[in-house]
């Protein structure tokens, strides 16, 4: 089995192996668009028997902020296989390809979102970020008057850009948005500033699901947050007065918040359609000391000794 990074020739072919993995219900080869053009397809590392293609993986590079420092982080997506190759440790071998390329090139770090938590356990990823799924009754929601006001905006600016800077200051994990990162995730979506006035407080994307979904009930009549930030808690109680303005128009919103975030206290009954606590993001160190020097630390002198043995990055073994 040859394992190699694919060719600009092989975007169709790879566009055929997700469609099948990702879009079944397509039940069609037709209309292929994922990867987009702008996507290139070294990006994305493939397993081929003879010439055909049987499974692949995506890496994207991206910056992630861990404790204040800054790390080159390899993001794994698209993750694909033909049915007839599964279960054979292919996938397993592409990543540990990605995961020596991404050591050559320094990234130290790779992050993924996973349809399967145990699979990638298995290769030394471990769950960092948990959140809440709530879905609940717009009419529910306590309006209370602020001084705040919302703004429509066609276009991700600057004030967006620097509420999520602030608001995710404090935070691990958060990767450093590029400017096609914001426009390829947001470009489709509704987009409120906050502000107090001129100043931009929050903000809040949202979009209007056509088709029901097997992930929630009834989609139809639920309008969904896409991200909601704020800086402060009059910031919140103004997004959340928008949100209940839509109460004639849908019956519920949806939204992922933090599992620290206190939502309840912001409805009246409450009738929570669904709660649930969902796996986020799991994170694998690629080059452990590569890690631990460019950590910060809350004391500048001290000693430890670690033992790691790594089955799949062996260059961090001793």
């Amino acid at each position: 089995m040859l394992i190699r990074k694919l060719k600009e020739e092989e975007r169709e072919a790879y566009r055929k192996l997700s469609r099948y993995a990702f879009e079944t219900s397509n039940n069609t080869y037709e209309n292929l668009v994922m990867p987009g053009k702008s996507r290139p397809m070294d990006q994305f590392y493939g397993a081929f028997e003879k010439e055909l293609l049987v499974a692949a993986s995506g890496v994207v590079p991206f910056d992630v902020k861990i404790r204040s420092s800054v790390f080159k982080m390899g993001g794994i997506d698209g993750v694909a296989s033909k049915p007839e190759y599964r279960n054979r440790g292919i996938v397993r071998e592409i990543l540990v390809k990605i995961f020596q390329d991404l050591y050559e090139n320094q990234f130290p770090i790779s992050i993924l979102y996973p349809f399967k938590v145990a699979f990638y356990e298995m290769l030394g990823y471990k769950l960092v970020d948990e959140a809440v799924l709530y879905q609940f009754e717009i009419s529910d929601i306590i309006c209370k008057k602020t001084n705040y006001h919302m703004k429509e905006v066609e276009r991700i600016n600057d004030d967006i850009r620097n509420v999520y800077q602030q608001s995710t200051e404090n935070y691990d994990y958060i990767g450093l948005r590029t400017e096609m990162q914001w426009k390829r995730h947001y470009k489709n979506n509704y987009k409120f500033i906050c502000y107090n006035g001129d100043q931009p407080e929050g903000y809040v994307i949202i979009y209007f699901p056509k088709d029901n979904g097997n992930w929630l009930e009834d989609l139809r009549q639920t309008i969904i947050i896409r991200e909601i930030l704020w800086l402060n808690h009059t910031a919140k109680q103004a997004i959340f007065n928008f949100l209940w303005s839509h109460r004639d128009q849908r019956r519920y919103i949806a939204g992922v918040f933090p599992l620290n975030e206190n939502i309840i206290d912001h409805l009246k009954t409450p009738r929570v359609k669904a709660r649930k606590i969902v796996d986020n993001s799991l994170l694998r160190i690629i080059d452990v000391k590569s890690v631990l020097i460019g950590l910060k630390y809350p004391v500048d002198d001290f000693n430890i000794i670690i033992q790691i043995h790594d089955k799949f990055c062996n260059w961090n073994n001793g």
